[in-house]
C-alpha cells in the first residue's frame, strides 16, 4: 500500500523549524517514489549547504523535508514535481550540488560571466573561459517546420522585464518557447549571510517593487516564527499594507493590460487611480512603493493610513472599471481565450495566487479571505486573470474600510539578537511568498525565499504555445512576472 507523503515526512527527526524534518537517504527516495501518486504541492526547494530542503503545503499548512547532501548530491525531485527542476538547477548554479535524475541540469542563473563557479560552495572553483554567446537547440519538429526565431526581451529594444525568450513560429502561431534566466541575480543569498536582522530586512524589502510588501510580511513572520519576537501582533498591520500594495500592483497591471489591448478609457482611469494610491502611500506610509513600511527594517510604532476619501475615490473607480471592462467590445470581449492557463497545467506546476484562482485552482493564504470569493471566471485566460484583478482591488478597497479611520499602528519590539528558525508566508499580488530564515546570534546564517514568479517562468512555454506573437506582451503582463522575483 501506498504511504501517505506528510506521513513518510513526519516520520523524520523534526528540527528546530517547526513543521521542519529530516528525513535519511532511504526515507527520502521514498518520499520521491510516493510523490508519482499523490497531489501534495511542492512550493520551493533549496540548499544550504550541508542540506536540501523541500518546501510542501499540506492542506493550508506548510510541511518541510530534509535530507543531508552526500557528496555533492541528492536525489532530484523533477521527474514527480515538473516545479522543482528551476529550483534544482539554481542549487547547482549556487552550490554545485547535484540533483541526480533531474530533468535539466542546464544553468538557470550561471550564464557562465560569473568569476567562480558555485559562488556559495565552502571552496568555489574558478570559472572557465565565458561562452561566446548563447546557444540554443531547437526541437526537431521546429526543425521540420522552419519558418521564424524572434526574440523577446530587453535586447529587442522593448522596456521588458530582464528575461530572453527565443520564440519559434514556423507559422502564425508560436511553436517553441526557450527561456534565457539570470539577468535579474543579484546574489542575495550570499549578501544576505552574515547580515543583521535590520539589514537582512532592507535587502527584503528591495527583492521586488511589485511585492515589496509580501517580502517584507513573509521575512517578519520567518523571524517571529524563529521565536525572537511575537508576530501575533503584527496581523493588522501586515494585512493593512499588504492589501495596499495589492490595489496598487493589480491597478499597474489592469492599466498596462488596457493600453495594450487600445482601452484608452479604462487605461487613464486605472492609472489615475494608481497615482492617486502612489500619492496616498507616500504621504500616509512614507514611501510611494511602501519600503520599508514594516518593522525590523520600517519605524515601530508608527501609524500608516490612506484617508478614506481616497478609498472612496477608489470604489467608485472600480465600478466605472467594470463597466468599462465587461461593456461589449470591452477588454473581457478583447482578451477572452488568450493566454489560456487551464486548472491541469496550474496544479502541475504548482501555480496558485490570483493565476491560479483564475484557472480554477482553489487556495489563498489570507486567512481573512473566503475560498469562494473572487470567483470572476475559472477559465484561466488573459480576461480571467484581468477580471480576477480588478475583483481583487474591489475586495481590497473593502478590507482597508474596515479598518478604523483607515489607519493602523504599526507594531513595536523587533529588536533580534538571539538564534533560531523559521518559516514565513503571505499572499502577494501575484501569488504566495515564502521565506526561511536561520539566525545565529542575531545575525542570518542562512536564507531563502520562494516567489511565485519562478514557477511561472517555467509554465511559460506551454502558455505561449499556440498564441499568436502579438499576443506576447498581453499575456506577460496578465500573468504578473518578475524576473527579480524569480533570480534573486
Amino acid at each position: 500500500m501506498t504511504a501517505q507523503v506528510p506521513d513518510l515526512i513526519r516520520s523524520g527527526t523534526p528540527s528546530a523549524c517547526a513543521r521542519r524534518f529530516v528525513l535519511d537517504g532511504g526515507t527520502w527516495r521514498d518520499m520521491v517514489e510516493n510523490l508519482r501518486h499523490s497531489t501534495l504541492p511542492l512550493l520551493g526547494l533549496w540548499s544550504d549547504g550541508a542540506q536540501v530542503h523541500a518546501l510542501f503545503m499540506e492542506g493550508t499548512r506548510p510541511l518541510l523535508a530534509s535530507v543531508a547532501v552526500m557528496d555533492g548530491r541528492y536525489l532530484a525531485l523533477s521527474p514527480v514535481r515538473a516545479g522543482a527542476a528551476a529550483y534544482e538547477r539554481i542549487t547547482q548554479d549556487l552550490w554545485g550540488i547535484e540533483g541526480m535524475g533531474a530533468t535539466d541540469s542546464a544553468p538557470w542563473l550561471d550564464q557562465g560571466r560569473w568569476p567562480v563557479t558555485w559562488p556559495l560552495h565552502d571552496r568555489p572553483p574558478p570559472a572557465p573561459a565565458p561562452p561566446e554567446g548563447v546557444e540554443f537547440t531547437d526541437d526537431a519538429a521546429m526543425v521540420q517546420a522552419g519558418g521564424t526565431v524572434v526574440g523577446y526581451g530587453p535586447a529587442e529594444g522593448d522596456f521588458q522585464s530582464p528575461f530572453h525568450l527565443r520564440l519559434g513560429l514556423p507559422g502564425e502561431r508560436i511553436m517553441q518557447v526557450r527561456t534565457r534566466m539570470g539577468y535579474a541575480h543579484r546574489g542575495l543569498c550570499a549578501r544576505m549571510r552574515g547580515a543583521t536582522v535590520a539589514q537582512a530586512a532592507r535587502l527584503v524589502a528591495r527583492i521586488d517593487a511589485t511585492a515589496t510588501v509580501a517580502h517584507q510580511v513573509a521575512f517578519a513572520r520567518a523571524l517571529g516564527a524563529a521565536g525572537e519576537h511575537a508576530g501575533a501582533d503584527m496581523d493588522d498591520a501586515a494585512m493593512f499594507v499588504s492589501e495596499l500594495e495589492r490595489i496598487a500592483i493589480h491597478l499597474d497591471t489592469l492599466a498596462t493590460a488596457a493600453e495594450l489591448l487600445a482601452d484608452g478609457r479604462f487605461a487613464i482611469l486605472a492609472a489615475t487611480l494608481l497615482e492617486r494610491v502612489r500619492q496616498a502611500c507616500r504621504e500616509g506610509c512614507g514611501s510611494r512603493l511602501l519600503f520599508d513600511v514594516l518593522p525590523p527594517a520600517g519605524d515601530a510604532g508608527r501609524t500608516v493610513s490612506i484617508p478614506m476619501e481616497v478609498l472612496t475615490e477608489l470604489r467608485t473607480g472600480c465600478a466605472t472599471l467594470r463597466h468599462l471592462f465587461w461593456r461589449p467590445r470591452g477588454m473581457a470581449m478583447q482578451a477572452r481565450g488568450r493566454g489560456i492557463v487551464p486548472a491541469d497545467v496550474a496544479r502541475r506546476w504548482g501555480i496558485a495566487g490570483c493565476v491560479g484562482r483564475a484557472s480554477g485552482v482553489e487556495g489563498d493564504l489570507r486567512p481573512y479571505v473566503s475560498r469562494s470569493a473572487g470567483r470572476e471566471g475559472t477559465g484561466g485566460d488573459v480576461a480571467d486573470r484581468l477580471a480576477m484583478r480588478l475583483h481583487e482591488v474591489e475586495m481590497a478597497v473593502d478590507i482597508l474600510s474596515t479598518f478604523d479611520g483607515a489607519a493602523v499602528s504599526m507594531p513595536a519590539g523587533y529588536d533580534v539578537h538571539g538564534s533560531g528558525e523559521g518559516m514565513g508566508c503571505v499572499e502577494g499580488p501575484t501569488g504566495p511568498v515564502w521565506h526561511w530564515v536561520r539566525l545565529a546570534h542575531g545575525r542570518v546564517a542562512a536564507w531563502w525565499c520562494g516567489d511565485a514568479s519562478l514557477l511561472l517562468f517555467q509554465a511559460l512555454p506551454g502558455i505561449l504555445s499556440g498564441a499568436v506573437y502579438e499576443d506576447v506582451p498581453l499575456i506577460l503582463t496578465s500573468l504578473g512576472l518578475s524576473a527579480a522575483g524569480a533570480d534573486l
